[in-house]
């Protein structure tokens, strides 16, 4: 028996750590456009789509990547109804580096989430002066970090910013409780390949 209620077309779910569903991240095919269509981006249809859902949660969280982050960047003005004041547009730190400038103006009418805190040679400065409203981290990431000392001061610093700090994980193994010591905003259920943005 189907599930009616079931949005075929959500990669991973966003939940806060008491289970409350609190927004989903689409795959990008159902995000594409008929290739005679001038708009990169299905985000009408999405956004449509999300608000006849019966529990709507409250973020739609979106990637974008490689050509068609540049290209969204080359008409931002299409996609209008991405500036929705529940939807995040999710970018990974090589789009962050590449189109920087760009993204900064967008910035300005759209909200960010990255979804790769720490690739080998970031550069926090780059991270630290960008308005991202969330960051997301991988499993691998938290799973070598979280013990260490510097690891509370990092989250802290994004928690301060009031950037949402979500946990990207097949599966949660630590208590609940230790996951909001570490000031976690919520996890969402990896579903996917362990990258979400793939260049």
């Amino acid at each position: 028996m189907e599930n009616s209620s079931y949005n075929p077309y959500v990669t991973e779910r966003i939940r806060r750590f008491d289970g409350v569903l609190t927004g989903v991240c689409y795959s990008a095919p159902f995000m594409h456009c008929e290739q005679e269509s001038p708009r990169l981006l299905n985000g009408c249809n999405i956004i449509s789509l999300h608000n006849q859902l019966p529990d709507t949660p409250e973020l739609i969280i979106i990637p974008l990547a490689g050509n068609i982050l540049t290209r969204f960047l080359q008409a931002p003005e299409i996609y209008s109804s991405l500036q929705s004041e529940n939807v995040r547009l999710a970018i990974n730190y090589t789009g962050l580096l590449q189109q920087d400038k760009a993204l900064r103006e967008a910035a300005q009418h759209f909200s960010f989430w990255l979804y790769d805190l720490a690739p080998p040679g970031t550069c926090w400065k780059n991270i630290a002066s960008f308005p991202f409203s969330g960051i997301v981290l991988t499993d691998e990431f938290f799973n070598d970090n979280y013990l260490k000392f510097s690891f509370p001061f990092l989250l802290g610093s994004c928690r301060e910013r009031e950037a949402d700090v979500i946990l990207r994980t097949p599966q949660l193994s630590l208590p609940l409780a230790k996951y909001e010591d570490l000031q976690l905003s919520g996890w969402q259920e990896q579903r996917t390949s362990s990258v979400l943005i793939e260049v």
